[in-house]
């Protein structure tokens, strides 16, 4: 976008486009006014899309929503990963003692009756102020409302990732799942 410069005399105006909502920038990026929540929705939609990412290695394409201590992502799940998270997998495990790379994205489709009703999203971001443990957390709707904002910071789902084999795992659980 453009400003416009208007001169009278000595006194220059600026005028400013004004940047509200879901703009983006001429890369395809988030511009200003656009919400954590919204962000993050065009990161998995556009930036990164979900549709190119991998499925978790060794697991089930779609399995049981439950883990052991958890009644979260009922009834079915599908989980998959962008490239920054598979790189960070040996022989599709990650290796004990490492951490997943800021820009990794774990992605989990929720499914009821057959349709996808809502993402439950993490991304590696270890120097944001909204990251729990590290990561950012949402579980957005797939047209990009929010059921679980980013600025939570994870409240409601780090304690559940925090279980079982999650800290060995950098808290993310679908490791469990594997055969």
């Amino acid at each position: 976008m453009t400003s416009l410069l208007i001169v009278f005399g000595s006194i220059t105006l600026v005028i400013l486009p004004s940047l509200t909502g879901c703009e983006e920038d001429s890369a395809g990026q988030p511009g200003v006014g656009v919400s954590p929540d919204e962000a993050l929705f065009l990161r998995v939609t556009r930036t990164d899309p979900f549709t190119a990412y991998s499925l978790f290695p060794n697991a089930d394409s779609v399995t049981s929503g439950t883990l052991n201590g958890s009644n979260a992502h009922q009834p079915l799940v599908k989980v998959s990963m962008n490239a920054a998270a598979a790189g960070a997998l040996q022989n599709g495990i990650l290796p004990p003692g490492t951490a997943f790379p800021n820009g990794s994205i774990i992605f989990k489709e929720i499914i009821v009756s057959g349709e996808t009703t809502l993402f439950a999203i993490m991304e590696k971001d270890s120097g944001n102020a909204l990251a729990g443990n590290n990561w950012i957390w949402a579980e957005l709707y797939p047209d990009g409302r929010v059921f679980y904002s980013v600025e939570s910071r994870g409240g409601i789902c780090v304690p559940c990732h925090l279980r079982e084999q999650g800290p060995a795992n950098d808290l993310v659980r679908t490791f469990e799942r594997q055969n």
